[in-house]
């Protein structure tokens, strides 16, 4: 199984569902300096 990350804003989100990968979860960051405070992962099983 390998496990990745995006910024919710990031088109790279749609590429990993495209390949494959199945939402995982989110996180949220507080207090920091980026646009997008919510970081999404992503699941495949190899």
């Amino acid at each position: 199984m390998t496990l990745i990350s995006t910024q919710a804003d990031e088109v790279a989100q749609h590429l990993y569902r495209k390949l494959g990968y199945i939402d995982f979860g989110g996180l949220v960051l507080h207090d920091t300096p980026f646009d997008q405070p919510m970081e999404l992962f992503f699941q495949k099983v190899l």
